[in-house]
């Protein structure tokens, strides 16, 4: 045993230059490890909640650097031409910048936010003397915020926030949430915002040309630098595509090329060329929109993940999408999708539904779409199809969803386009049946035989266009242009007409009971034996209207302006009308002529059946009431003439009416006027 102890010993002596030179290699080998996990975890840590799928991956492989102006693209006079700057050497330099601290960067959907916040997030960790550390936190996320007010050092860190249109909280109260995160990271060194364009409601918010932001927090003002991705140029678009296909796929950048010069929707949004292998695999098929683009992905997509049916897969996803936009949310997870699937008895099994269909696991678990775009052509789908659904998508406005109303948009346009090749100017026996049509022109048009019902429209104009036997029981028209048009007959019953222009429009028979005609301007139309029973006249003008043998039991008129309407036999039975604007000048006069007013207009109410009505306050001198029925009206305080109450005081209880004397131009109570010419009601 010695023996041995004494050659290991000796061999150890004699090799001991060997063995430093070994041991000094494995320290550097174990350091380096070290090293290179260290690096990894703090990397891992910092890009916690990204998991990179393989089109991800492919954009920031294949990265054409982001170009950026502080002009709206939107402004095409302006940016058409505008060359802008490269935004990741622009944050570079202005990482070394301490006076600017917030910056936001707009663009519209898949024009490649987050991919360049990546790259700038990779780019500035490959420096090698770093001053500060930096951030990337997803605002889509759940923990998003805890993640924020969990970094510590906050003064010397970089903060990169993704997506403030995907946060949950910022769908609901935007300016809130902006506030909050104002307020919590008003420490953070340098913060850097993306957001779709189209996500802030107004100009003022996001104004186009200063560059600026301002933002209220509390007492104090942020300003944010604002710029916008700007969209591919042609040399882009050929880097692009050399990068993805050569040297060995020459063919596809031709056909891909090719594709693109016939379908230029792909170079506005440069996420869609990320996905164009799938779209060069048909070779002489053309896109005529940017719907037939996402369609045809959506449908390789769903041919390359489903094991047995396509349909099933296609239709779990539309029930994914479905609960994204009633969550509120752009993200599911996996209890969710498996209560989903036995919910709408969807037989996917569990492994199938969460790895073989278009959504993405991220690292806490939770699945989404690929792109938020994704989502909406799945809402659009369902829209589509589904009145409920169209009707909530719609009453819940568009805001946060810019695709989502593209789609809708283009869809509308290919839709009427299409339908009017044959006869441009008559539609004839078509069920438009809960359609949403965007911002479409019927204008000069008949339409005959048409049923559109339930249909939802956004901001039509129907201007001189006439409509025989068409039907729009509870359509949605809201600030609809019915100018001129010859609605005779029409069904309009529980049509929601806010806001319309039906101003010397013919709408005589026209049923339009239960109707919504809040702020509607129906200025001298012919409204002629129309049914308006419950109808909501709230705010809307119906001046010099002919409004004779129009039932109107039970509408509400409060506000509405009535200047020189015929009520003609009018039947107005029940309603108040003491809230009305039924004047025009001091003393309040009853449809009162202004000077510039034709003489000989109708000012009467002959024949109207005005039983229960509540005439407190008005001034009814001068207007015809024969043959009126006002039993039961209340007259509180109403201002009749002496000739009124010769004719009226037999069958109307006049005791708290007022009297106007046309000799002293007085107004006495109806009392006094008994006592002052000792008259009695006659029985």
């Amino acid at each position: 045993m010695l023996e041995w102890v004494l050659k290991i010993v000796l061999w150890i002596w004699e090799n001991i230059s060997n063995i430093d030179a070994t041991i000094s290699i494995i320290a550097v080998i174990v350091g380096t490890t070290i090293s290179v996990v260290i690096r990894f975890k703090v990397k891992r840590e910092q890009l916690k909640y990204f998991v990179l799928d393989k089109q991800t991956r492919q954009a920031i492989k294949n990265y054409v650097p982001t170009r950026g102006t502080n002009i709206d693209p939107c402004d095409q006079e302006i940016a058409e031409d505008e060359p802008g700057f490269e935004l990741i050497p622009f944050f570079m330099k202005e990482f070394k910048n301490p006076e600017s601290q917030y910056f936001i960067i707009l663009a519209d959907s898949g024009m490649g936010k987050t991919t360049f916040l990546l790259k700038l997030f990779f780019q500035y960790k490959r420096k090698k003397l770093k001053k500060y550390k930096i951030m990337l936190i997803p605002l889509s996320q759940s923990q998003a915020f805890d993640e924020i007010k969990g970094v510590k050092n906050k003064q010397k860190t970089i903060l990169l926030l993704d997506s403030f249109d995907e946060d949950t909280y910022a769908m609901e109260d935007y300016i809130g949430r902006l506030q909050e995160i104002c307020n919590e990271t008003e420490s953070f060194y340098k913060v850097i915002m993306t957001c779709r364009t189209q996500f802030f409601p107004d100009s003022e918010n996001e104004p186009r040309i200063t560059g600026k932001m301002r933002f209220g927090v509390g007492k104090k003002n942020v300003e944010f630098e604002k710029y916008y991705i700007l969209p591919f140029r042609d040399s882009e678009i050929s880097m692009y595509l050399k990068k993805k296909y050569y040297p060995f796929g020459k063919d596809k950048f031709e056909r891909s090329y090719k594709l693109i010069s016939n379908c230029p929707q792909l170079v506005e949004r440069p996420m869609l060329l990320s996905y164009i292998d799938d779209l060069i695999e048909e070779k002489e098929v053309n896109y005529d929109s940017v719907y037939e683009i996402y369609e045809q992905l959506v449908r390789k997509w769903i041919e390359r993940e489903a094991l047995k049916n396509n349909k099933l897969l296609y239709e779990f996803s539309e029930k994914v999408a479905e609960y994204m936009y009633l969550n509120k949310t752009i993200y599911i997870g996996g209890a969710q999708i498996e209560s989903l699937c036995k919910k709408y008895k969807i037989n996917l099994r569990s492994i199938e539904a969460k790895s073989r269909s278009l959504l993405n696991r991220n690292a806490g678990g939770d699945y989404k779409f690929a792109h938020k775009s994704i989502l909406e052509f799945f809402l659009y789908e369902k829209a589509h199809k589904e009145l409920e659904f169209r009707k909530l998508i719609i009453s819940n406005s568009l805001s946060g969803y810019e695709m989502l109303e593209y789609f809708i948009k283009e869809r509308s346009l290919y839709f009427i386009n299409n339908l009017r090749k044959d006869n441009p100017r008559e539609i004839k026996s078509i069920v438009f049946k809960c359609f949403i049509l965007y911002k479409v022109d019927f204008s000069g048009i008949d339409f005959i035989d048409c049923d559109f019902e339930r249909c939802v429209f956004i901001e039509p104009a129907f201007k001189a266009a006439t409509f025989l036997n068409v039907n729009f029981s509870e359509a949605y028209l809201e600030k609809a242009n019915f100018l001129g048009a010859n609605l005779v007959n029409t069904s309009l019953n529980h049509a929601n007409l806010r806001k319309c222009e039906l101003r010397d429009s013919d709408l005589e028979g026209t049923n339009m009971e239960g109707a919504n005609l809040e702020g509607a301007g129906l200025e001298r139309a012919k409204l002629v034996k129309v049914n308006m029973k419950g109808t909501n006249l709230k705010k809307a003008s119906l001046s010099w209207a002919n409004l004779y043998e129009v039932n109107m039991a039970g509408a509400d008129l409060e506000k509405t302006i009535l200047i020189n309407t015929n009520f003609g036999r009018t039947l107005l039975n029940g309603i108040d009308l003491s809230k009305a604007y039924l004047l025009y000048s001091k003393p309040r006069d009853f449809w009162g002529q202004d000077k510039g007013e034709e003489k000989g207009l109708e000012r009467d109410l002959e024949g109207a059946n005005l039983s229960g009505a509540d005439l407190s306050g008005l001034n009814l001198k001068g207007i015809n009431l024969r043959e009126t029925i006002l039993e039961h009206a209340i007259l509180n305080n109403t201002i009749l003439d002496e000739t009124q109450v010769f004719y009226l005081e037999h069958e109307c209880d006049l005791q708290n009416a007022k009297i106007y004397l046309n000799e002293s131009d007085d107004i006495i109570s109806y009392k006094e006027y008994q006592k002052k010419y000792k008259r009695t009601a006659r029985s």
